[in-house]
């Protein structure tokens, strides 16, 4: 099958991933329209509570199999790798849960998303056959597909029954139908499975265990990563209660579309620049580099001008008594595009195989996040988010420039 060029799998991934991302961000509007605040902060316990799990399921896995253009490692390793891992994740939801104290409502809602992280945790792999063959048009048809049925069948449910552990359960029933029934099959066109199931049969448990060792820092990068962005929001729930986590949440979710746009351009970019890497051509390996942070300052500028002109009228039209929080909203995009600007970084750095300097990242990053929530949360309620965010991203952002210069200069060298 004929690959896609580069500007039409930067299309196609851009065009799915904010497809998908913007009804993941409809859900968290619609389910405070249809069942109040405290039921939208229930969904955004459940989407906080699983965050970490969710990159753990992951295995911080994507960037590694996407980049590995030397074919190190077979597609069924990466495969049963993600497998292991999102099994890890939900047994560790379910003992992290045993130690909280939510109600059984709250519990099974959070059980059921992590279903949910787990299904986006399994064709994630998949997805990474589809890019390595260059043919990210049929990631974004899965993107639309389970975008649009997940929409449908949360909200659905939810106005049926008014009951949000049947609506998420939904929503993760058709994500893993989509999943059997079209992602499966079209990763599979690119897989020589004869072959594969006999490579595996010789060498594949000593494989899978090699990966995760390898991977395993990434996921420690990727957990760490994650939490420093999401435990602020835990901590906001814990002593502001759930209701301020809902009013926050929905202020700052419509940020994440512009979190996407901002950084789903990158992701296309990192098998070729991986092979402009193996094959030493150091010029074309910057000149990708420079194109992505002129677009970076560019996606910067639009985003916080049409955030500024725009943002208090959005919130407005889309929420109610939302009048009090929407000064949020232009700092709240600004913290979207750091995280953005974090993660492409982080991306760069797995293609340099730069794994000691990530950790040292991450672990920063999650410590400022922690000590500067308790702190300025309790000071100055949801501004204190921000002001954790900007700390943690800012200095996890100056750290990863400053490696990924010195490792090109190493390499270079």
């Amino acid at each position: 099958m004929k690959k896609k060029s580069i500007i039409q799998n930067i299309f196609f991934n851009t065009f799915g991933s904010i497809f998908y991302y913007g009804c993941q961000w409809l859900i968290t509007v619609l389910v405070v329209r249809i069942a109040g605040y405290e039921e939208g902060g229930n969904y955004n316990l459940a989407m906080t509570f699983t965050a970490g799990l969710g990159i753990f399921a992951l295995y911080n896995t994507r960037q590694f199999q996407v980049s590995d253009v030397t074919g190190d490692y077979l597609d069924k390793t990466y495969i049963s790798t993600r497998i292991l891992s999102s099994a890890t994740a939900l047994l560790a939801c379910l003992f992290a849960l045993i130690f909280n104290d939510y109600s059984s409502y709250q519990f099974m809602i959070i059980i059921m998303y992590m279903l949910f992280k787990i299904g986006e945790a399994i064709v994630d792999v998949f997805h990474g056959i589809d890019q390595k063959a260059g043919r990210m048009d049929l990631v974004c048809y899965s993107f639309i597909t389970r975008g649009i049925l997940m929409l449908a069948s949360f909200c659905g449910v939810l106005y049926v029954t008014k009951n949000q552990v049947y609506a998420v359960l939904a929503m993760a029933a058709t994500t893993f139908a989509v999943i059997f029934a079209y992602d499966i099959p079209m990763a599979n066109r690119f897989r020589d499975r004869e072959k594969e199931r006999e490579l595996f049969k010789s060498v594949g448990k000593e494989q899978v265990k090699k990966l995760m060792v390898v991977l395993f820092p990434l996921v420690v990068v990727g957990v760490t990563n994650n939490l420093s962005v999401t435990l602020p929001k835990v901590f906001l729930e814990r002593f502001l209660g759930t209701e301020a986590l809902g009013y926050y949440s929905s202020v700052a979710t419509p940020s994440t579309v512009v979190q996407l746009a901002a950084s789903t351009v990158f992701v296309p970019l990192l098998t070729p620049l991986a092979s402009r890497l193996h094959a030493d051509d150091w010029d074309g390996f910057n000149s990708i580099l420079k194109k992505v942070s002129i677009a970076f300052v560019a996606a910067f500028a639009v985003a916080m001008i049409g955030s500024f002109l725009f943002g208090d009228w959005f919130l407005k039209l889309l929420f109610e008594d939302i009048d009090d929080y929407t000064y949020l909203f232009v700092p709240v995009v600004a913290s979207a595009l750091l995280i953005s600007i974090n993660a492409s970084l982080f991306s760069v750095c797995t293609v340099l195989r730069e794994i000691k300097g990530q950790v040292a990242v991450g672990i920063t990053g999650l410590v400022i996040s922690v000590l500067s929530s308790i702190v300025a949360i309790q000071a100055i309620g949801m501004d204190g988010v921000i002001v954790s965010l900007y700390l943690s991203l800012g200095i996890q952002v100056i750290m990863e420039v400053f490696i990924i210069i010195h490792k090109i200069k190493v390499m270079r060298s």
